[in-house]
């Protein structure tokens, strides 16, 4: 569980990270099947996997699906822990929509560079942060640090909607805004906003590192935010809700704790968390309208903020 200090920073700063979530045999299972999908990326076997083209050469840094790969990612996906902190910051129910993996590998050098998440990832986007909180949610299968091409965000800008980065330059973006590195341990989560700038650069050192990424969303910011994405659609309905069930069954099938007994539940809506502490509903919207307008023009616009977020000491 949160504290209500961890749910503060987390609305404060646009992250929060979990030190030690996963551990033991579910993290344990979580790198052996990263291990493989990874060593399929690298051997171009199967679908859905990224290539960036870095000196002339294509390297392998992302999967997608994961889901569909192996049983420990859909398990971890419904670990009741993981959902009731989802819950926690949220306020509202909510489904999970999307998946991920990211693998920097030793000496790829590629960068991810600065950006929002959509929706607010387009250059000519005049997108207003959303009522109701949208975030990812970062699971560590590896120590991230600065030299191996750890997460760099800026806090405090997550409120005030689309900002345009590509007016500036990377390295710009890396020391003039108040970004700081995201570190962290393996089986360690990060929550980071969606409308949070964040960015990372390459990894020159000889240590991997690889992240699996989860999305959870409520109804009202599916349908709002999302309203042409199918993928969205199916995952708010009938088949989400297939999905999901899924999920649940596997998690159980594989020995592991599941959400009966405890504060989270699945309803027709999604997962709730019945708990203390926990977010109010519309809690970003009651934030924003707090904000002065300058402080948002302020901090849309990139003028120097200095931060409210200090990197927490990794372990």
């Amino acid at each position: 569980m949160l504290t209500q200090e961890q749910i503060d920073q987390f609305h404060r700063d646009g992250f929060v990270r979990i030190p030690g979530l996963f551990a033991g045999g579910e993290l344990d299972l979580l790198r052996d099947a990263a291990d493989r999908v990874q060593a399929e990326g690298v051997a171009r076997d199967g679908s859905d996997h990224l290539y960036k083209k870095v000196v002339g050469r294509d390297v392998y840094y992302r999967s997608e699906r994961m889901w569909q790969r192996h049983d420990i990612f859909q398990a971890v996906t419904v670990k009741p822990q993981l959902l009731a902190m989802v819950g926690q910051c949220l306020g509202h129910p909510f489904r999970p929509i999307n998946d991920s993996f990211v693998c920097k590998l030793p000496g790829g050098n590629v960068p991810v560079e600065w950006h929002q998440d959509p929706p607010y990832y387009q250059a000519d986007a005049h997108r207003d942060t959303f009522g109701v909180p949208n975030f990812d949610v970062d699971i560590y299968l590896d120590n991230s640090t600065v030299d191996n091409g750890c997460l760099w965000g800026m806090p405090g800008r997550h409120l005030v909607g689309k900002i345009a980065l590509e007016q500036f330059s990377e390295q710009d973006l890396f020391d003039r805004f108040g970004a700081v590195p995201l570190e962290a341990c393996a089986g360690d989560v990060l929550f980071h906003c969606l409308s949070a700038p964040h960015g990372s650069a390459g990894n020159r050192s000889d240590a991997i590192r690889r992240i699996f990424y989860l999305h959870y969303m409520a109804r009202e910011v599916a349908e709002q935010c999302y309203p042409n994405s199918e993928k969205t659609k199916a995952a708010i309905g009938q088949a989400g809700t297939a999905v999901v069930a899924q999920m649940l069954e596997t998690r159980k099938r594989m020995g592991f704790d599941t959400i009966d007994g405890t504060e989270v539940a699945w309803t027709g809506d999604g997962f709730s968390f019945d708990g203390e502490p926990h977010t109010r509903p519309w809690h970003w919207r009651t934030l924003i309208d707090a904000m002065p307008q300058d402080q948002i023009a302020a901090l849309r616009t990139l003028k120097p903020n200095p931060s409210t977020m200090t990197p927490e000491p990794r372990g």
